[in-house]
């Protein structure tokens, strides 16, 4: 099974890297769902949840306000200005 090569980061640091079966992204025109083999895309993001789910099934959220996302050949690429952790109990798949 493939997999798509994350990397989230914000203008200070990353937020995440690694390897993540899916990712939901807060697009301006509604969330995004983005899953291994996805045509490539570029999108500019609203404000949202970010939501990585990893190869084990374990998720990591952020909320974010703004910014963009950037898909190709399975490689994510977010950048955003920050990434606040999502409040406990927001998480689901």
């Amino acid at each position: 099974m493939s997999a798509l090569d994350v990397t989230f980061v914000t203008a200070d640091r990353t937020v995440w890297t690694g390897r993540a079966a899916q990712v939901v992204v807060p697009a301006v025109d509604g969330s995004m769902g983005i899953l291994p083999q996805m045509q490539p895309t570029l999108a500019i993001l609203g404000d949202g949840a970010i939501r990585i789910v990893d190869e084990s099934g374990a998720v990591e959220e952020r909320i974010v306000h703004g910014g963009f996302v950037s898909v190709d050949s399975d490689v994510v690429t977010i950048g955003v200005d920050d990434a606040e952790t999502a409040p406990a109990g927001t998480s689901r798949v």
